[in-house]
């Protein structure tokens, strides 16, 4: 954990202190260096998981997987490259000008993870708070995935919101490294948590099924 903070840091620190303006440009780019790691990082932690569960497992905890790859996906802009407009934006439902397949697309895609979410937080929520209490590291690294997501959308969203309020505020370089570097720290500590989860192979799907895992994942305190 704590050397994954320090990743992170460093990444921040990367291009604002040492990069030339064309490097940082092309670093957080769309198919730079930032966004391809953080889309393969999703997909070490849907590795991780095929690898260690059983496929029973693996059909009963779909949502796991289903997550993960929409996750993925949506790093790589996909909820926005095939349809008129993104997904999970009003615009495509309400709009006379958006064809009915897509809206119907789009529409299976929202209701899908919205089950899948629902499912991940019925069956995993209980669990996920009792290994917060009690400083597991599967349960605490889920948790910073979930602060990095938090801060990256405040970050991303700062200047519209504040313009509700009449308060201009110009989006600048410094605060899209954070945003993005951020988002990179989802998959990472999502990474971190399934392979704390692991110390035998039933770890994780215990987990996600709301039982505690006989064997307890390695504590971080």
């Amino acid at each position: 954990m704590g050397l994954a903070l320090l990743v992170l840091v460093f990444l921040i620190a990367l291009p604002l202190a040492f990069f030339p303006e064309d490097i940082r440009k092309f670093y957080l780019s769309e198919g730079g260096p930032i966004e391809v790691f953080s889309a393969a990082g999703y997909l070490i932690v849907v590795a991780t998981l095929v690898r260690e569960m059983s496929y029973r497992d693996l059909l009963k905890r779909w949502y796991l997987v289903a997550i993960l790859i929409a996750m993925c996906l949506r790093e790589l802009d996909f909820h926005a490259h095939f349809t008129t407009h993104n997904i999970t934006k009003t615009t495509l439902y309400i709009s006379p000008d958006v064809p009915l397949l897509e809206k119907l697309i789009g529409a299976t895609v929202v209701i899908a993870l919205s089950v899948a979410f629902y499912l991940l937080l019925k069956n995993g929520f209980r669990s996920f708070v009792h290994g917060l209490r009690h400083g597991e590291a599967t349960a605490v690294a889920i948790a910073a995935a979930v602060g990095c997501a938090v801060l990256s959308k405040v970050i991303d969203g700062a200047p519209s919101n504040l313009t509700f309020f009449g308060i201009q505020l110009t989006r600048i370089y410094t605060s899209t490294v954070f945003e993005e570097i951020l988002e990179l720290g989802i998959p990472i500590f999502l990474a971190i948590a399934a392979f704390s989860a692991f110390p035998t192979q039933d770890g994780l799907t215990k987990w996600a099924s709301g039982q505690i895992t006989p064997n307890n994942p390695r504590s971080v305190t």
